[in-house]
């Protein structure tokens, strides 16, 4: 038997780490299919849901309560999935699970008619749709080295515009074709989840790392008070989300019964918010490395200020259709931002627990800004018109935007 030399000891390695790379190409292309999917399945259903809950006769506590429980459900269980994950270093069965589980949720909402079960069945389906967020994270993680993370998220970014875009389009297009536009957009997100689990599947195989490497038992462990930046982040973040949620049933009620529009408008709507942001992603991004990340989220959070003013003061097709392209870069920018900068500031072992962990504390500010919002609408609403109600709730909204986003900017 031959003895290897030092030089073919060399080669030897330089051979396999070249496999290891073109592998985990591989992989990163089929996280991007999934990412896209996934895309596909809630651009297909989430504008609608709301939309669908007016027409089964939701009230404003009723529509706060659907995203205040959809929220909380699909933040809080993120914190158990990423637990579960990170312990048990099963990412793959986690991600192939939650895309199933929801894709099914998704198939059953259309067969509903009562809003209690339909309330029921949409927290359902976050809970289960929370099971890949963390996972998806933190096994990309492992995949994707830290150099190339801000770029990898960017492209994820763009890719989920994308897919919401066609979906939200072909839901529209259903609409003023004829078809139950509902039914044609939770068919959508069913097919295209199922579709993702089986890629994933398929292709993605779990990873091989020290069970040390995983997630300890205790929440102790993370070191939290350590990672001041994570900590102030996450403060400013939860204060944002609170004002960001109050304005989402709003929208809604604002589009249905002062806008009066169709639901093929309020897919234009969607379809100009998802183009702009992956348009201005792909044209200012190569850019984007030379700025810090807190100034991006100051600029971008402030920014979405606008949008709760022009809702109350000039709710017209075409000037929404301008705030929501306008908004919609801020948007994906303040996306980016803020998941590259969990990435960026906290360790690797631990990713998808403060992933979830961000997750869930703005989460669990989606719920309350939801659910005060629905409930104050509903009592001012005795009192003033339903017009003048949500104009003051929305300067109210666009007030705490605007001064929180600056506040960003004092993170570094």
């Amino acid at each position: 038997m031959e003895a290897y030399t030092s030089r073919d000891l060399v080669n030897i390695s330089l051979e396999v780490a070249s496999m290891n790379k073109d592998k985990n190409k591989w992989i990163e292309h089929v996280l991007y299919c999934k990412a896209l999917l996934d895309s596909i399945h809630y651009g297909a259903s989430s504008p609608f849901i709301p939309i669908y809950a007016i027409e089964l006769g939701a009230s404003p506590i009723e529509i706060g309560i659907l995203y205040s429980l959809s929220n909380l459900s699909l933040n809080f269980f993120q914190v158990i999935w990423g637990y579960l994950s990170d312990r048990l270093i099963k990412y793959v069965m986690f991600i192939i699970l939650g895309g199933f589980f929801s894709s099914i949720t998704m198939a059953a909402l259309l067969f509903v008619k009562s809003i209690t079960v339909f309330i029921g069945l949409v927290t359902f389906h976050s809970m289960t749709a929370s099971m890949s967020i963390p996972t998806f994270v933190a096994y990309s993680s492992r995949l994707i080295s830290e150099d190339r993370w801000r770029r990898f998220i960017e492209n994820i970014n763009s890719l989920s515009y994308l897919g919401w875009v066609l979906a939200t389009l072909a839901v529209g297009l259903s609409s003023l074709l004829g078809l139950s536009g509902f039914s044609t957009g939770f068919s959508i997100a069913s097919i295209s989840g199922i579709t993702g689990s089986i890629i994933t599947w398929i292709f993605c195989k779990e990873l091989n790392v020290d069970p040390e490497e995983g997630y300890l038992p205790s929440i102790k462990t993370l070191r939290i008070r350590r990672c001041i930046k994570f900590l102030n982040f996450l403060v400013l973040s939860v204060s944002f989300g609170f004002f960001l949620s109050m304005a989402w049933p709003l929208f809604t009620i604002t589009l249905t019964k002062i806008s009066v529009l169709s639901l093929f408008d309020i897919s234009i709507l969607d379809i100009v918010f998802g183009l702009s942001g992956a348009a201005g992603l792909a044209l200012i991004r190569d850019h984007l490395t030379l700025v810090k990340t807190s100034s991006i989220l100051a600029l971008s959070g402030s920014a979405m200020a606008l949008i709760p003013l022009v809702y109350a003061f000039s709710p017209y097709l075409l000037s929404l259709v301008l705030i929501h392209a306008l908004i919609g870069v801020f948007g994906a920018l303040y996306d980016a931002a803020s998941l590259a900068y969990v990435l960026e500031n906290t360790p690797i072992e631990g990713k998808g627990v403060y992933t979830a962990l961000y997750n869930f504390s703005v989460g669990s500010a989606f719920f309350c800004g939801s659910l005060v919002a629905g409930y104050i609408l509903e009592i001012l609403q005795q009192s003033w018109s339903l017009e003048a109600a949500l104009t003051t709730l929305y300067i109210v909204t666009a007030v705490g935007r605007f001064v929180i986003g600056l506040l960003y900017r004092y993170l570094d």
